[in-house]
């Protein structure tokens, strides 16, 4: 059969390839970004586990209004890219924080066990003032004196030592010694600020000034402000191009929509790693992200450009008041999928928000900080043109072969053993290895497991809205619990700790959603087939034995063009 490319798919096609092109030089690094300016994991946490509550209600409300006034979908899709491309740029323009002058950056490797000793006078002929924080958390800073020696067994400190000397310097006290002994904090470094003589005075108000006072600063809270309205814009935006690429692709076409998706991720790939790499050809230590913002506003322009050519079908509003979407949401397994849709969320949300902020602490211990953000952008890039381009392309096939039930338990036992993969790296450039393999079964394949399976049920009129509420509780309930459960969890078990107790509950959740799912499909079995009389389209899969999680679920229709 020869192959064809049917040409008015195109402007679907363009419109994800610039969409996410946009954001390849932007969205992985917005975090690594807020953390250069100064902000920390735990209130980066907190600061992005608000965002998904804001989009998860933002998505079926806006999603409503696309399908009441569906004449009108293509101008809000257009306005949504505008405040979310908008809204990112003006990150650009934020006040960075001056480089600071004659203060040395360390990195410590300590013992098992620490020794805390007193400073005396004569110490200071061999020893050097510190002030410290653990590279797990910038909020756990403190005064020591050290040796000039990158391996320690012995910290000093001033005063006398006593039995609260080991929390002073945030670790545990080891009993049963005749000296006071410390635990180190568990897969942390010590991250040390060392000043030259006539400068060292100042360290403590250097200090202060870029943590303690950061917050009430107009850089911080504009950060907040533009991010999370980006991120918002971004995240309804996305939801409406799914629906969009449906209406686009038609009721026959379903299983195509992974064929258009893909170029999005080849976007996404190009930008991430040519913006990473431009990040680190024009930076020193505090890196700039003008390149990025560059690529950016280009891409975007072009988007919107391919926006204008979309000719999208007529559809009309619905007339039902809701009565066929409540019915799709009180399905059993309707509910069960969602519920299981949270999880992927929670687990995608850690991996986005803090595998690159284990990746930089990785890279301060291994001397790799000079160029990580090529480091970052090859993982990208690998991520797309690897894992993601092969699961979106191929995932309408995977779909009517194992169902939409299968597959998901499938995606969440890989992002089990994604994310015991990446506690086990020793080197930021062993992560590109690990995600070129593991980003297509988890996150392409979940995300179109998760958005056909909306549009599947998706009563006649509401194609919008149930994407809303679907991609809703994934990406907003689910990044939500991510996110703050993962600030939290990172700051108290560091990010390997962190990945590790995350992999175990991956693995669970696989098990007991592969248990559900086949519970469930055992008593529809067991139930008679009703008779079907004259009703709609969304009532006649109402009363076909629940039969959402079908064996084929994607229609698959052969035509000349396979794209």
């Amino acid at each position: 059969m020869k192959l064809e490319v049917d040409k008015s798919l195109l402007p679907i096609k363009i419109h994800f390839f610039f969409f996410f092109a946009a954001l390849g030089p932007i969205l992985p690094q917005i975090n690594v970004f807020g953390r250069q300016l100064g902000v920390s994991a735990a209130v980066m946490g907190m600061v992005t586990a608000v965002l998904p509550l804001l989009w998860a209600a933002a998505k079926p409300m806006v999603g409503y209004v696309v399908d009441y006034w569906p004449n009108h979908r293509k101008l809000v899709f257009m306005l949504l890219i505008i405040i979310m491309s908008g809204s990112y740029c003006c990150l650009w323009f934020l006040p960075v924080p001056d480089e600071p002058e004659k203060i040395v950056e360390s990195i410590y490797n300590l013992n098992d066990t620490i020794y805390i000793k007193p400073h005396s006078t004569l110490d200071s002929l061999i020893l050097d003032k510190y002030n410290c924080h653990w590279n797990c958390s910038t909020d756990y800073k403190f005064n020591v004196y050290l040796s000039n020696s990158t391996h320690v067994s012995t910290m000093y400190i001033d005063g006398a030592v006593t039995n609260t000397s080991c929390s002073v310097l945030h670790m545990q006290m080891e009993t049963g010694g005749s000296e006071i002994a410390c635990l180190p904090i568990q897969d942390c470094n010590l991250l040390c600020y060392e000043a030259t003589l006539d400068a060292r005075e100042n360290i403590d108000g250097w200090i202060d000034e870029s943590y303690s006072s950061f917050y009430t600063t107009l850089t911080f809270w504009g950060f907040v402000f533009m991010m999370s309205v980006g991120t918002v814009a971004f995240n309804v935006a996305n939801c409406i191009g799914d629906a969009v690429c449906f209406d686009v692709l038609g009721p026959d076409g379903g299983s195509k929509y992974g064929s258009q998706r893909a170029w999005g991720t080849v976007g996404y790939g190009i930008t991430a790693l040519l913006g990473g790499w431009l990040i680190d050809l024009f930076s020193g230590t505090y890196k700039n992200f003008t390149p990025a913002f560059i690529i950016a506003i280009v891409a975007t322009f072009v988007d919107l450009a391919s926006c204008r050519m979309l000719t999208l079908p007529s559809l009309s509003s619905p007339t039902d008041s809701g009565k066929a979407l409540k019915k799709i949401l009180k399905i059993p397994k309707v509910a069960v999928f969602i519920i299981f849709a949270v999880v992927a969320g929670f687990f995608d949300s850690f991996i986005i928000y803090y595998m690159f902020w284990f990746l930089e602490e990785l890279a301060e211990v291994t001397g790799s900080k000079s160029n990580i953000k090529l480091i970052e952008g090859t993982i990208v890039a690998g991520q797309s043109f690897i894992g993601e381009v092969l699961f979106f392309f191929f995932s309408g096939k995977i779909l009517n072969r194992w169902g939409y039930g299968t597959t998901l338990t499938f995606c969440l036992f890989c992002y089990g053993v994604r994310m015991i993969a990446i506690s086990l790296i020793q080197h930021p450039w062993h992560l590109v290895f690990v995600e070129s393999i593991m980003q297509g079964p988890t996150y392409a394949l979940c995300y179109s497991t998760i958005v056909g399976y909306a549009a599947h049920v998706a009563p006649e009129g509401y194609s919008a809205t149930v994407q809303g509420i679907v991609a809703g509780m994934d990406d907003g309930v689910g990044f939500a619990l991510g996110s703050l459960v993962g600030g939290q969890l990172y700051s108290r078990a560091g990010g390997r700790g962190s990945f590790r107790i995350l992999a175990g509950i991956a693995l669970f959740a696989a098990a007991v959603h592969a248990l559900l799912f086949a519970w469930l499909t055992r008593n529809d079995s067991e139930q008679k087939r009703p008779e079907v009389t004259s009703q709609d389209e969304g009532e006649i899969m109402l009363a076909l034995n629940n039969g959402i999680y079908q064996d084929t679920v994607v229609p698959i229709v052969k035509k000349n063009s396979l794209l």
